[in-house]
């Protein structure tokens, strides 16, 4: 989960609204194609799967409170099938998925399709998903699915829609790169997992985007944008027998290349020695540092992200002591954990906020803190408690929300896998301290980290903290270390 860190995700930003209601269906019909067989998922999940022939999962979420459908498609896709060549550019396809295709031949028909169904759609992209999702009035589930396939499988991707395009990316990379810790997180990027850095970064390089071709999406297309990499999410006033029959109908038909093979998850280099990178920034308004030690990996180590996820509940609680000592105190502005559960690679994100006369003592502070974390009287049962019954509840929020639940248990299916998600609250009732001792030690007491420092020119210099970000981001020059933990 992402408690307190932040998600890289790129999404397009286009969204048409409207408000058209009608008749709903209702003839319904209990046959399922022969094309179909029903995945193994848990008896209490409210997700059902099922998978056709050309391997593309389906995932219901049944859900009648309003006339309304969402449709997600989500991809095993992102930064990790990419190369330094096309780094970036899978996050380019996402723009040009909602361009013309064989259906809809140009922008104008595109346009007026989604005018006609009453559309509202985004997409976004990261290191390890890809997710196109529109919400429409439940009367066109069938033109939606529909739609979404032929946007899948036949886009045109025009040269002069792809022109147009890379200039919205292009902008978008620029807003990027103007944020004061923009190069301070490439440059931790590339010291933790040296040339392998692309890997993680879906935004990409600037000239790699600028000199994209149509030529280069084809074959995106047909290395990750297949049936068997992916599944199709449909959630909200909908009935599954009736839904799952048109999902074949259309779906069936777009096929995998031929011998094609998954994507394989990548094997980075070891975690580097303790490492501390320095920059500046006229922008910075207060010095920041963070600590990144090496994380769980969920499908991996799923046992341990639970236990992180009830680790940083527990520092959140403000009747807790890390609240009290940090923030209470005034020794800093903020101080938390963070983890965003992922599975080719994990970081756990120790950070703080402080003025310039209590940044160095909050700076080691913030180095021997988890050492705290093991003292038995450290943590209440009553606090651990609280956590996973706040946690729980999140949940149960989440299943509320049918557009937005979709969207996270396409998330959880491109990621993790839905077991994983399904057996979520399970297993978070089961953690107990001795499981949160064994996360700490196992991941953060004297492990190495690489510490990031933003804060601005005059700060560095009353501090005596000289910046270093420029060795390691220097064109040409090889970032990994020599020493790796």
């Amino acid at each position: 989960m992402l408690r307190f860190g932040k998600q890289t995700s790129l999404g397009s930003e286009t969204a048409i609204k409207s408000r058209i209601f009608g008749l709903l269906y209702c003839f319904l019909t209990l046959w399922i194609p022969p094309l179909l067989k029903a995945a193994p998922s848990e008896s209490h999940s409210p997700l059902k799967t099922y998978r056709l022939a050309n391997g593309l999962d389906v995932i219901f979420f049944e859900s009648h409170k309003v006339p309304l459908t969402t449709i997600v498609l989500t991809v095993k896709a992102g930064a990790f099938t990419e190369t330094p060549a096309t780094n970036g550019l899978t996050h380019l396809w996402e723009h040009m998925f909602f361009k013309g295709n064989a259906k809809l031949p140009n922008q104008e028909a595109f346009n007026r399709r989604i005018r006609q169904l009453g559309i509202v759609f985004n997409g976004d992209t990261s290191a390890e998903k890809v997710r196109y999702y529109f919400t429409l009035p439940s009367i066109y589930t069938q033109q939606g699915i529909s739609f979404m396939m032929d946007a899948i499988s036949s886009p045109l991707l025009e040269r002069k829609e792809l022109e147009r395009e890379i200039n919205v990316v292009l902008d978008e990379y620029d807003r990027n790169a103007s944020q004061a810790s923009f190069d301070l997180s490439r440059a931790r990027q590339r010291v933790i997992y040296g040339k392998q850095h692309y890997l993680r970064d879906p935004l990409g390089e600037r000239q790699t985007i600028q000199d994209a071709t149509r030529e280069q999406l084809l074959k995106m297309k047909d290395d990750v944008f297949v049936p068997k990499n992916s599944a199709l999410l449909v959630s909200g006033d909908i009935n599954p027998t009736e839904t799952l029959r048109w999902i074949n109908k259309y779906f069936s038909n777009w096929q995998n290349p031929k011998n094609w093979q998954s994507p394989k998850p990548n094997e980075f280099p070891n975690f580097p020695a303790s490492t501390e990178i320095i920059a500046t920034h006229k922008q910075a308004r207060t010095p920041v540092i963070s600590m990144t030690f090496n994380g769980p990996k969920a499908r991996q180590d799923p046992k341990d992200t639970y236990a992180a996820d009830i680790l940083i509940g527990l520092l959140q609680l403000r009747s807790g002591q890390f609240y009290k000592d940090y923030v209470e105190s005034g020794l800093s502005y903020y101080a938390y954990l963070g983890y965003y559960t992922q599975s080719q690679a994990g970081e756990v994100n120790l950070s703080g906020s402080a003025s310039p006369e209590n940044f160095l003592k909050l700076k080691e502070r913030l180095r021997n803190e988890p050492k705290n974390w093991l003292k038995k009287d450290y943590f209440k049962a009553s606090q651990l408690e609280d956590v996973k019954r706040s946690l729980a509840i999140s949940h149960q929020y989440e299943i509320n929300k049918p557009s937005e639940y979709i969207k996270t248990a396409a998330f959880w299916w491109a990621v993790t896998g839905l077991d994983y998600y399904n057996s979520y609250e399970k297993n978070l009732k089961a953690i107990d301290f001795d499981d949160i001792r064994a996360f700490i030690r196992k991941y953060l007491i004297d492990k190495p980290h690489v510490t990031s420092i933003l804060l601005s020119p005059e700060d560095a210099t009353k501090l005596n903290l000289k910046p270093n970000i420029k060795q390691i981001l220097t064109p040409g020059k090889d970032n990994t270390q020599e020493k790796r933990g």
